[in-house]
This record gives structure tokens, C-alpha cells and sequence, in this order.
């Protein structure tokens, strides 16, 4: 690492507890290469962890890397089930895990055993006293770019959890690439708030390129966001559309100094045109670019929506709020039609994507690996369409579109309309099987604070807005929306819990 060299003295993570200088970064990194090597991890094997974001996190991702390890990460929000699951597919023979989350883990039996770590932040526990400061790292040949760095288990928002091959060439082509089109730089002082366990891994240690400082949040709370940022004067972040919601709504109960704020990254998940224009009011002056990506595609995006962008939509058609903008400069992306011919400007179709970060395949999953990716193209199994500038439109998880009275509706275009009602904090919109229609249009919402929704002025405020056949035929109000590990909305989950509801009516 030479930022050990060049900037020693610069502080590459502040944590909760304090933070760690890039010299001091790189002999605790190699101090857990050696002390993996001497419980018997070599290059090849793969180990797993299981710990809120922090030194643990940051140290274990840097050390497998050094050494041509695989790392997995394990969401705390999986079930124990789960966590069992992936541990035995990928055969990960090592769980170092926090202290709180230790009964997550119990049942598993990896071949070099459980190694504790305290509560991952401060107080380490086992994990501190197994660094082999006085041992020099093992001789050992670089990692290649082949070697397989992480495999990354999908949210499973659309099903089981997979695992995503993902190679050092396919990370480092993520970090460079992305850097140079997001325009970071080395004074910057990130705040990563997404949990590192799975695709927010590359974003943990984004700044291994440039050297500038993260600032790393264990787990995301809007108003600790809010402090760290006017604490730490923060100049960028990446914030999913939850994460937004939350943030406005915090300082709107308490404002905090965030002027150092430069730029504000988003994405993960379609950001419906209002709540952009929320951000951009609460946040005055932040530069605003969206991106949009998978996890198959090692931890990078495949395009942005520049600032640029943002600026002449908000003066001249806000429509272009919708888009997820133009490829990244180290994307190829295209529309196909499900005879896997591309699709002209316009026309709705599955988006296919093209570079050398994507992943090599689903780990033990030749036959899906097979069908998502083809001839160096993967299928993203999202739909949406090129406009004639290169403009990409997500309109939904290909699984998701609702098929009303023989009429197609994605879900994203009655959620955009719905979420721009002033009453609206949250939606989530999906089909729901109804013997008239074939599937019958569904809203679950989640009201602003003090607010009170009600359904038929909802229909109403959608009548106005959008065709017919579109307005839900239902609207249930909710404290709250069920998310997945990286805190997204689950629509999967809320469909299988509203199809529950209705078998039990």
C-alpha cells in the first residue's frame, strides 16, 4: 500500500472510537495477514466475516486482498439459516465475527474455527490479540488479477441469496474507472455508510486509490450521518433513496452544518424525481449525480446521471430526474428484446450491460451464471429503455412488471407519481394475482411525520396524473417498509406478505 510511503501521516479512517493513519493502516493489515497464515488461511481459501462496519471490517478486507484470499462478507441481517448457508457454500474456513453477532454464526463449523472480535469497533477482544505484530508477513507471490477477491452474496431481494465471483481485475477496473468519472480526489473526506458486508465493500475502501480519509459509520442512523458529516466536515457520500428519506427528515427536525458537503452520490435503487428535488433543497449546493449498477457487476456502476445532468433538469425538464443517466466510461450498455435481439431507442426491453468488471459467474451455479451472461454481456434482469441521447430509464425488475387487464405497468412509474404527493414519505407499488384483472395494482405507503394519508385522495391525486388503468386498485397505509441488508425496500418481501394477507382474508 503506498499511500503508507507517500501520505503516512494522513488519516485513511476515522472510526467511531478514532481513527487510524495510512502507516499505521498497513502494519495492522500486516500483522492479520500473518496471524491468518498462522492459524493455516492460504491464498485460495476463503474466510468470512460477520461484523458491523470498522477496523475489523475495513482490515479484513484489506488483508485478504494482500494475501489471495477470498473474503465473504455475512450480512448480520441474514437469518442464522442463511448465515449457515453461505458459509457452507463457500466453503469459508475461517468466521471472524463480532461478539453481539456470535449466535449467528454458532451453529457453523469452518475448518480453522470462529475468531471474535468484541464489539468490532474499539474493543476488539480475541481478534486484537491474534495480531502477529512481531511476526513478518509471510513470503508470498502478489495476488493476480485473476484471483478471485471476494464472492459476494446478492441482498436476495429477488430470491436466494447467489454468490458473485468477482476478480482483483474486475475491483481494481471499478476503482479506478469510477474515480476518475465521480472526479474524486485526494483532499476528499468520504462518509461510507452502507454496510460493507457485500457490494458497499469496493465504496469501504474506495479510498485505497487516492488516499483521502473515509469516515465509516458502523451502521447507518440519519442523524449520526448528519453529525459525522458536520463533525468530520465531510465533501461526499452515497446515500440510497432510504437513506435520503431519512437524512431530510432528520434535518428537518434538527439542522446540522453540512456547507463541507461537495457532492452526494445515490442509487442502489430507483429515486423517484421528488425526492431528488428534496435533497437538493435540503442539502442547498450539493452536487448531485445518481448511478446505477448490480452486484454482479463487481461492486462499480454502470451509469451516472451528472451533475450536469441534475442542473438542466431542475431549469428545463425535470422528466430527465427519472433517468439513470448515461453509461460510465467503462460500461457498454444496451437494450435486448427476449430474443436477445438490441432494441431500438425507446422501446422498453432488459438491460445488458458490457466491461471488464463484471463478475465471472455465480459461485456452483453454471446453469444460472449461463443465462445471466453471454458472450461478455450480462442480462441485469432490469428493464428499462435508451432514449435517443443514450439516456437510460430503469422502469423495473423484469420479475416486477404487472400485467393489468392485458395492459403492461412497471411499478416505478406509479411510484414516481405517488411519491411526489406532500403526504408521502415512502412507496412501494407491485401486482397482486386478482381474478379480473390477472394482477391488481397494490400500494403500500408510509406517511411523512405528523402526516395522514388517505387512500381514496391518494387514487384521486393518481387519477390525475397517470392513465387509468395505472391508479392502484388498493392502498395500504404503513408504519414502515420491509428492507433488506443494505436497508433498499424489499419488494419480493412485501409482495409474499401482502399475497399472506390476502390468503388469510
Amino acid at each position: 500500500m503506498n499511500h503508507r510511503i507517500r501520505r503516512p501521516n494522513h488519516i485513511a479512517y476515522q472510526y467511531i472510537h478514532g481513527n487510524v493513519t495510512w502507516a499505521e493502516l498497513d502494519r495492522r493489515i500486516d500483522a492479520l495477514v500473518a496471524a491468518l497464515w498462522a492459524r493455516g488461511i492460504r491464498p485460495g481459501d476463503a474466510i468470512a466475516a460477520c461484523v458491523n462496519d470498522g477496523p475489523v471490517q475495513i482490515e479484513v478486507l484489506f488483508a485478504t486482498a494482500r494475501m489471495g484470499v477470498a473474503r465473504v462478507g455475512l450480512n448480520y441481517r441474514h437469518s442464522k439459516g442463511d448465515i449457515e448457508r453461505l458459509v457452507s457454500h463457500s466453503e469459508s474456513k475461517l468466521i471472524i465475527v463480532s461478539e453481539d453477532l456470535y449466535d449467528l454464526v454458532a451453529g457453523c463449523t469452518p475448518e480453522f474455527g470462529i475468531l471474535t472480535a468484541g464489539d468490532a469497533q474499539g474493543n476488539l477482544g480475541d481478534y486484537e490479540a491474534a495480531l502477529a505484530y512481531d511476526v513478518s508477513p509471510p513470503d508470498m507471490p502478489r495476488a493476480r488479477g485473476s484471483d478471485i477477491w471476494q464472492i459476494c452474496y446478492t441482498t436476495g431481494s429477488t430470491g436466494n441469496p447467489k454468490g458473485a465471483i468477482w476478480r482483483h481485475s474486475g475491483v481494481m477496473a471499478v476503482l479506478g474507472f469510477s474515480q476518475l468519472d465521480l472526479k474524486m480526489n485526494e483532499d476528499d473526506v468520504f462518509l461510507h455508510c452502507l454496510p460493507a458486508a457485500g457490494v458497499p465493500s469496493v465504496l469501504a475502501i474506495w479510498n485505497a486509490t487516492l488516499g483521502f480519509t473515509s469516515v465509516i459509520m458502523p451502521a447507518f442512523d440519519p442523524a449520526l450521518a448528519l453529525d459525522l458529516i458536520e463533525k468530520h466536515k465531510c465533501t461526499s457520500t452515497l446515500f440510497i433513496p432510504t437513506m435520503i428519506t431519512g437524512a431530510c427528515e432528520e434535518f428537518g427536525r434538527k439542522p446540522r452544518d453540512v456547507s463541507s458537503l461537495q457532492r452526494m452520490y445515490y442509487g442502489s435503487a430507483s429515486t423517484p424525481p421528488a425526492l431528488v428535488r428534496r435533497a437538493g433543497s435540503v442539502f442547498k449546493g450539493v452536487k448531485l449525480e445518481q448511478v446505477y449498477g448490480s452486484t454482479e457487476g463487481a461492486g462499480g456502476w454502470y451509469t451516472k446521471l451528472s451533475h450536469a445532468d441534475h442542473q438542466w433538469a431542475m431549469e428545463n425538464d425535470e422528466n430527465l430526474l427519472s433517468s439513470s443517466g448515461q453509461p460510465m466510461i467503462h460500461c457498454r450498455v444496451r437494450i435486448v428484446g427476449e430474443d436477445g435481439q438490441i432494441l431500438p431507442p425507446g422501446e422498453v426491453g432488459e438491460i445488458s450491460v458490457s466491461g471488464d468488471f463484471l463478475m465471472d459467474g455465480y459461485l456452483k451455479e453454471p446453469e444460472l451464471t449461463a443465462k445471466v451472461l453471454k458472450d461478455g454481456w450480462l442480462l441485469t434482469g432490469d428493464m428499462g429503455r435508451l432514449d435517443e441521447n443514450g439516456y437510460l430509464y430503469l422502469v423495473d425488475r423484469k420479475q416486477f412488471m404487472i400485467i393489468t387487464g392485458g395492459y403492461n405497468v412497471y411499478p416505478i412509474e406509479v411510484e414516481n407519481v405517488i411519491a411526489a404527493h406532500p403526504s408521502v414519505l415512502e412507496v412501494c407499488v407491485f401486482g397482486v394475482p386478482d381474478e379480473k384483472w390477472g394482477d391488481a395494482i397494490h400500494a403500500a405507503v408510509v406517511p411523512r411525520g405528523g402526516q395522514t394519508i388517505d387512500p381514496d385522495e391518494l387514487r384521486d391525486w393518481c387519477r390525475d396524473k397517470m392513465s387509468k388503468f395505472k391508479v392502484p386498485k388498493t392502498i395500504e397505509v404503513r408504519d414502515q417498509l420491509i428492507r433488506g441488508a443494505t436497508g433498499k425496500i424489499l419488494k419480493r418481501a412485501e409482495i409474499d406478505r401482502r399475497v399472506q394477507m390476502l390468503g388469510a382474508d
